[in-house]
């Protein structure tokens, strides 16, 4: 079997993990698909060419988590140029669906590093030393990102549920 044919099989074993990863970064199913779609392309052509990842599994997660704002970019500019401006299954109990559900839109509405830093780690069970990878940042960086986004996360969690009981 060549080299290219069996980095296929390998891409193939993380799809799954990958679509749900850029479905939580775009929002959108087929968008999702596109963005992974294209981070496959774009890791078999940089294998043929020569690159050789250390932690192929890091190594898509940062090619998808590029892709993906790169398509944020891509659909804000068009939507700006539209009006005219400047440039998982669900849990069993419904009671912990719920706090799930809460605890993914707070995590959605946290400021970009804490972000991508919690839904690597917690929602992908990615190390921390892969987080880093696919962050391109340091791994005492991502520790911190993702110790003061709990911190966070948990401030919110409280507002969100005391909300709830009001």
């Amino acid at each position: 079997m060549n080299r290219s044919a069996s980095l296929e099989d390998e891409i193939a074993v993380h799809r799954d993990e990958l679509l749900v990863y850029a479905y939580r970064l775009s929002g959108d199913n087929d968008e999702a698909e596109d963005i992974v779609h294209t981070a496959f392309m774009k890791a078999l052509q940089s294998v043929r060419s020569g690159t050789e990842a250390q932690n192929l599994r890091a190594w898509l997660y940062r090619i998808v988590h590029n892709e993906a704002l790169t398509a944020r970019r891509r659909v804000r500019r068009e939507a700006a140029a539209l009006v005219g401006l400047p440039g998982a299954p669900a849990p069993a109990d419904p009671a912990r669906a719920r706090l799930l559900g809460k605890a993914e839109r707070e995590i959605g509405r946290l400021a970009e590093p804490y972000r991508s830093a919690l839904r690597l780690r917690y929602l992908h069970h990615l190390k921390y030393e892969e987080a880093a990878d696919v962050l391109q940042l340091s791994v005492g960086t991502v520790k911190s990102q993702v110790a003061r986004g709990l911190r966070l996360l948990a401030d919110r969690m409280g507002e969100a549920m005391e909300g709830e009981e009001a």
